[in-house]
């Protein structure tokens, strides 16, 4: 009888000193790209990748950065395109301008980084 009251007990006092351990720790910074197209300029080779990235955690972000794989109209690696910002409230929005030079039909989101 008395080990049926100790084991709801025990799960109940080591969950809350689980969620104890990490209630000091900092807010992981977390940014959500919501889209992102391939802009072509007029201008051969002054092509962007555009779109947006939203902080959606409770801290401010010191840097985001996003990092694109551009492809040519055969499906060819033809290079990267990378931007960042600085000082990203949270819930604020960016809208990114990621330099595609080349003759960019397509880009692949390679990573996201948030510090």
């Amino acid at each position: 009888m008395k080990l049926r009251f100790a084991v709801p007990l025990l799960l109940l006092v080591s969950g809350l000193a689980s969620s104890a351990a990490f209630a000091g720790e900092p807010l992981k910074h977390r940014v959500r790209v919501d889209s992102f197209r391939v802009e072509r300029d007029i201008t051969p080779g002054r092509n962007k990748v555009v779109g947006t990235l939203t902080n959606v955690s409770r801290a401010p972000v010191r840097v985001a950065k996003v990092r694109f794989r551009l492809f040519d109209a055969t499906g060819r690696g033809i290079g990267l395109a990378v931007d960042e910002v600085h000082d990203l409230e949270p819930g604020q929005t960016w809208k990114f301008h990621a330099r595609a030079p080349g003759n960019v039909s397509r880009a692949h989101l390679l990573s996201v980084e948030a510090k």
